[in-house]
């Protein structure tokens, strides 16, 4: 059976673009935006954590008819995947985890929000979007004005609140030793993990030893760094494409 994609964002929304329906296709596609985010920005924020991101995707996989899907997802995403996937295993064909969040040292954007006040959040983020083309550079990638445009609108997609709840949640959640324990029963389970790096951040991403001798694969995408999805999002859709495949071979 090919059951849909859901993609899971990161700290920012920068997924809302990805051209993943043309992609996948025929393969239903659901990019939805967390609490905080995009359509959701005006929930409180004390319902911005990574627990109500899990149970905001299960709800949206309900209401787009999705019995099952695999689950992609990046950075703090992968983060809502592991809980998604430990709380609501029947909703899970296969996980495929891009550069997430499995220890406190891959939470370098997260911790650093964390430990901000709302006013510092704001003021990085007002940053950001002073030099969108400086942002694309210091994270190794050429600016063009389609990834500039990209990315403006993924540093619209949520207000400094949002950053800032969500990043001490995700500080917190990966912080207890609980949570990879939710990894082990996961693949206890015998869930399908499937790991993403891009070739320049996968030297930097925290993957405990048990679940890369555990996972079905380690990818690597070439030339890429964290953001492979925003630079070279047909590159990054392949390769998830081929995995989606993998998983349902298996």
């Amino acid at each position: 059976m090919a059951y849909p994609v859901v993609f899971i964002h990161g700290l920012f929304q920068m997924l809302r673009d990805l051209p993943a329906a043309g992609c996948l296709a025929p393969v239903p596609v659901l990019i939805p935006d967390l609490p905080g985010y995009g359509e959701r920005q005006n929930v409180p924020r004390d319902e911005v954590s990574v627990e109500s991101a899990a149970a905001c995707v299960r709800e949206e996989m309900r209401a787009a008819g999705f019995e099952k899907a695999h689950i992609v997802g990046h950075s703090v995403g992968g983060a809502v995947a592991v809980l998604l996937a430990h709380r609501y295993p029947e909703v899970v064909a296969s996980l495929i985890d891009v550069e997430g969040n499995f220890t406190l040292k891959d939470a370098f954007w997260s911790g650093q929000m964390a430990r901000m006040s709302v006013p510092e959040v704001q003021a990085v983020l007002d940053g950001y979007r002073a030099d969108v083309d400086g942002w694309l550079r210091r994270g190794g990638i050429e600016p063009t004005a389609a990834r500039a445009a990209i990315a403006r609108r993924g540093f619209d997609a949520q207000p400094a609140g949002t950053i800032r709840a969500m990043a001490r949640s995700v500080v917190e959640v990966t912080a207890e030793p609980a949570y990879l324990d939710y990894v082990r029963e996961i693949l206890d389970r015998g869930t399908t993990l499937q790991l993403l790096a891009g070739e320049r951040s996968r030297a930097g991403w925290d993957v405990p030893a048990f679940v890369e001798s555990r996972a079905a694969g380690m990818s690597i995408q070439p030339g890429v760094g964290h953001m492979m999805m925003l630079e070279d999002a047909p590159g990054f859709l392949r390769i998830i494409a081929g995995l989606v495949a993998a998983s349902r071979a298996a």
